[in-house]
């Protein structure tokens, strides 16, 4: 008796479906997670933001592969009229946000269940893509009235990755969290910032693949790294502008499509995990 009362009260807490060790349901709970590229900011659009950005894409990707899909978050703006239509408008997508920022709102909009939603959310998917304004700003809260050295600068840009993918995975450990290497940046060494930003992010990234990711997935973390970075680039390694990111930051209609595709395949692969 009191095995089948525990067995009622969980199913009480927690949704149907939100625990599951293994996706079997064509239906798909997902969570943009991250900044303006997220939100889908580009200067290359007569708006400065592409409808939907990679959100617009992925729904129909996914739509097409015969899932049936569920966005959620706790803002609506900039969606494409297919995600009006088919009110999949969630996301949280803030720009100019940096990690510190998006982990001080995380466990309210997760408890809320975002926009639309009556409860908290249970994502299948969180697809987060973080960290390019804390390089753009080169800004350590640690140090908040001083530039502090770059070893201590980028140390501390991880452990704040760190924290908020553990944050993530305590308040919704059964979800998949695919974690963006981010895509390339093109700001130049100055005095504020002793080497380029995109060597700060080649160094991000290299720690995201070998070091974040690993680390939660010995924990038994469904945790995948999800390469957006190589969308941009060169097989050397060489950010690609031209016709992708017009400012060297976000990406043109056509670079959210490659990461909406790249996004897509991670997902698919990830079910079978």
């Amino acid at each position: 008796m009191v095995a089948v009362l525990s067995l009622a009260l969980t199913a009480c807490l927690y949704p149907v479906g939100c625990c599951r060790a293994r996706l079997t349901s064509k239906v798909l709970t997902i969570y943009p997670l991250g900044d303006s590229i997220t939100f889908g900011y580009s200067r290359a659009y007569p708006t400065h933001w592409v409808p939907g950005g990679y959100r617009a894409p992925l729904y129909a990707m996914l739509t097409q592969a015969g899932y049936t899909v569920h966005f959620v978050g706790s803002t609506a703006r900039n969606p494409s009229r297919t995600l009006v239509k088919t009110h999949n408008t969630q996301h949280d997508g803030w720009p100019g946000w940096r990690i510190d920022q998006i982990a001080a709102h995380v466990p309210r909009w997760l408890r809320t269940g975002g926009y639309r939603l009556k409860g908290p959310a249970y994502p299948d998917f969180i697809l987060l893509h973080i960290g390019t304004n804390d390089i753009a700003q080169h800004f350590d809260p640690r140090y908040p009235r001083k530039n502090e050295r770059e070893s201590q600068f980028m140390d501390d840009l991880d452990a704040r990755m760190t924290h908020l993918v553990k944050e993530l995975l305590t308040l919704r450990p059964h979800t998949r969290l695919l974690v963006a290497e981010i895509l390339p940046m093109g700001q130049k060494a100055s005095r504020r910032r002793p080497v380029s930003a995109n060597r700060e992010v080649q160094r991000f990234n290299a720690f995201i693949k070998s070091r974040l990711v690993p680390e939660f997935r010995r924990k038994g973390y469904r945790v995948m790294a999800v390469n957006q970075y190589a969308n941009f680039s060169t097989a050397a390694g060489r950010p690609k502008w031209r016709h992708l990111m017009p400012d060297k930051v976000h990406p043109d209609p056509y670079g959210y499509r490659l990461m909406a595709r790249t996004w897509f395949r991670a997902i698919r692969q990830s079910l079978y995990q």
